[in-house]
This record gives C-alpha cells, sequence and structure tokens, in this order.
C-alpha cells in the first residue's frame, strides 16, 4: 500500500492536518474474501460487516446501519452461504454496527445475538444527559444537513437505519471458545474505542474481527458528540494485544479489510501513533503546556502522518491530545486567569466597546470573512449574538462556520460546523 504526501495546514488550523492524497467520497460496495467462506462487506453502510458461512447458512459479525445496503448485503450472502441466519456477534455497541439487522431477522426468530457482558456501558454512563447528547449526535453525524449540502464520504455518509439490535446473549470476560453450526470461534474481550469491545477469532481460517479497535483511518479518540474517556494508552496496549494473532486477514470497523503483511503494518502503525500521542502529551503537560500549547505543538512522526490508513477522515489528532489533557488533570489550563473568568455576556460587551461600537465590530468580522480569516470572523461575529446587529453578526458567522467546514478535513467537525450555520440561519 503506497503511502501519501502529507502537509500540515497548522499556521490557519492548529492540530489539523491535510494529505494529497486524502479526498472525501463514498465506498464503492465490495465483498472481500478473508479466507474460504469468510467475508468483509464493505460500502453497505457506514461500518462494515462480516460474514461467515456455517452449516446451515451464516453467522453474522455486525449488520452495518443502513437498510437498503443491508437488503443488497442480503440478496449476494444468499448466493455465498445459502441458508438461514444462525447467529449475530456485535462487536460493540454503537449504533453503525446495529442498525440494520432488521434487513437479516426478517422470516427469523429465536436469532442468538452475542455481545460483552458490559454492552451497552457508554450510554449507561452518560444516564440523564438525553437531550444534548441527542442534539450534539445530530451534529456531528450531520443529521439535518441536506443531502444537496452534504459532503459525499465513507466514514459518516447520510444512512437509513431501523431499529439498533439487542444482544440476548453474553460472552465471557477474556476468551470465549464456541461452536456455533459448525463454525469453532474464539471471541475475546478486548477494550479499545468502548469499554464493550470485542474481538473475534477463527483459529482455523487464521481470520480476526476487530471492531473499531481499528479504523484504516485515525481514530477518532473524543467525538464531539460527547462520551466516555477513550482511554489512548489502554487502546494503543489493545492494538499491540490483537497484533499477537498473527492473522492472515482482518476485517476492521470501517473502510478496509487488510491481509498478510498489510495487517500487521496498519494495526501497528496505528499503535505507534497513539502510543507517541499519548507520550508526547504527558511530557508536554509535564513541561507545563496547556491545551492549546499542546495540540500547537504535538504532530506525528512523518512516517505516520504520510500513511493512508491514518488519516484524518473522522476525527483529527488533536482531539485525542485535548481529552488526554482532560481526563488526567481536568478542565484547568493552568492559566490563572481561568480561575475567575468573564462572564461571557460581559466579555462581549468589553470586546464591542474595545472595537468601538457595534458596527465597527461588524466590519471587522465581515473584512476577516472576506479575507477567508475564518475563524477570526465567526470569533468577533460571535460578541455580536445580543446586539442589535446579532441577525447580521449570526448569518455572518453561519457563512464563516461554513466555509471553514469546507476547509477542513475530519467529517466530525466538518459536520458540526456545518449543522451550527444552519442553527444559526434558523434552518435546523
Amino acid at each position: 500500500m503506497a503511502d501519501c504526501a502529507t502537509t500540515a495546514n497548522a499556521r490557519q488550523y492548529p492540530g489539523f492536518a491535510t494529505s494529497s492524497c486524502l479526498r472525501h467520497e463514498p465506498l464503492e460496495r465490495e465483498i472481500v474474501e478473508l479466507a474460504p467462506g469468510v467475508w468483509a462487506f464493505i460500502g453497505y453502510g457506514s461500518s462494515n460487516f462480516g460474514v461467515i458461512a456455517t452449516q446451515h447458512g451464516y453467522l453474522l459479525i455486525d449488520t452495518g446501519d443502513d437498510l437498503p445496503g443491508a437488503k443488497a448485503a442480503k440478496a449476494e450472502i444468499a448466493r455465498l452461504a445459502p441458508g438461514s441466519l444462525q447467529a449475530i456477534i456485535l462487536t460493540h455497541s454503537h449504533p453503525d454496527h446495529r442498525g440494520a439487522a432488521e434487513i437479516f431477522l426478517e422470516g427469523a426468530s429465536d436469532v442468538p445475538v452475542w455481545a460483552h457482558p458490559e454492552f451497552g456501558s457508554e450510554t449507561r454512563n452518560a444516564h440523564g444527559l438525553g437531550d444534548i447528547l441527542k442534539k450534539r449526535f445530530e451534529k456531528q453525524f450531520g443529521i439535518n444537513i441536506p443531502d444537496a449540502e452534504y459532503t459525499p464520504n465513507f466514514v459518516l455518509p447520510h444512512v437509513q437505519s431501523g431499529k439498533l439490535l439487542a444482544p440476548n446473549r453474553s460472552v465471557a470476560a477474556g476468551r470465549t471458545r464456541l461452536d456455533m453450526d459448525g463454525v469453532q470461534l474464539e471471541i475475546y474481550t478486548i477494550p479499545s474505542e468502548t469499554d464493550d469491545h470485542l474481538a473475534i477469532w477463527l483459529p482455523q481460517k487464521k481470520v480476526l474481527f476487530v471492531g473499531d479497535a481499528v479504523y484504516g483511518m485515525f481514530p477518532n479518540l473524543s467525538p464531539l458528540r460527547g462520551g466516555s474517556y477513550r482511554d489512548v494508552e489502554r487502546w494503543a496496549a489493545s492494538i499491540r494485544k490483537l497484533m499477537e494473532f498473527d492473522a492472515d486477514a482482518a476485517m476492521c470497523g470501517h473502510k478496509i479489510a487488510p491481509a498478510g503483511a498489510d495487517v500487521r503494518k496498519i494495526f501497528g502503525d496505528t499503535a505507534e501513533a497513539l502510543e507517541y500521542l499519548y507520550k508526547e502529551t504527558i511530557e508536554g503537560m509535564n513541561a507545563g503546556l496547556g491545551p492549546d500549547e499542546l495540540v500547537a505543538s504535538i504532530q506525528l512522526p512523518e512516517h505516520l502522518r504520510n500513511a493512508p490508513w491514518l488519516g484524518e477522515y473522522y476525527g483529527p489528532a488533536s482531539y485525542g491530545i485535548r481529552s488526554i489533557f482532560a481526563e488526567k488533570i481536568g478542565w484547568f489550563d493552568d492559566d490563572a486567569t481561568s480561575i475567575v473568568p468573564l462572564d461571557p455576556a460581559e466579555e462581549a460587551e468589553r470586546m464591542i466597546a474595545l472595537a468601538g461600537g457595534e458596527q465597527k465590530l461588524l466590519a471587522a468580522a465581515t473584512r476577516a470573512l472576506a479575507d477567508g480569516d475564518y475563524i477570526w470572523a465567526a470569533k468577533l461575529a460571535g460578541y455580536l449574538r445580543q446586539s442589535s446587529v446579532s441577525k447580521e453578526a449570526r448569518n455572518l458567522k453561519a457563512d464563516a462556520l461554513e466555509a471553514l467546514s469546507d476547509e477542513i478535513m475530519p467529517m466530525a467537525p466538518r459536520n458540526y460546523l456545518k449543522a451550527s450555520a444552519l442553527e444559526l440561519r434558523g434552518k435546523a
């Protein structure tokens, strides 16, 4: 797999990298044979799912999240592995890995659905925050962005999901060995992106299903929608553990199903990137750097920054830096002025006065927008949100956020910026 030349646009957008070979586009539907009787279905939704032929039909590893995609996949499965669905194993609880199950379960009854004993722990940890998390989820995934304005992409495509599948069987902690309709497999509880993550190993085929432990792009270390801390150090250690299986082929949760030396290379590079990010963040914190300074100073080594399987398609590495800081020593950035901050409304009033009044501040924001200085334009316009020119300022800020969204690669912040612009215009 060839490397790509990468350049960092650090002056304008600290913490965001761009690459000459990174671009957003939907994945073509592809069925990859991982071993005889074992397939990865790629491009049938936003996540991959696996199919394993059995004596009387097939097993599913995850179900994808797009109902039309699952319907097309089911027709292909009938050709590859005739018979009925024998069982489903869910690698973890995220909706994109279980939102199209109803297609596969049509006409079936009493299908075992296996999952981690702590399945859904991430949702339980957010108990009572349903309203705000729903709003942020919709922004991150671009739910309310019209299709005509949405960036075609493979990681967060607009999909038609159904009811989320719930498990009815739990594996044991550690290793569980099962014979499922003639297929020998081992299921391991190995936390990575979530605490409820599983890895599924077919020892006779040397095929490994890893869910979102490895993406085929840079991992989303801290989702904008919110959620529990994703332990970067532990995640890297789990990938190292997965490498010990020495798989001949693997299915990742998104985008790729590598084989041979590519498995070791992609897994190794991903683990190394997380280890490097964690180490440099901790060292920078000990040197007294705050979150913004850490983001501005830490960059992955060139051989990792250039790797196409570490492209920042979803979330940037910088979000991981910020999450490590917050998890390890909390919100305080060691700037004494943060101890007793100005009230936001009072700060806005003072900034308006400092600029010489509302019209002058609005003019400065307008110039910044025209100059392509979108971050500064949005910041200045934000101070005017309760002023007499608030409507003009809201529209200007929306223009700035929308323009900024078109200039960064990761889909999570790109969607969030565009969705926030729609919200400012009263369209979402």
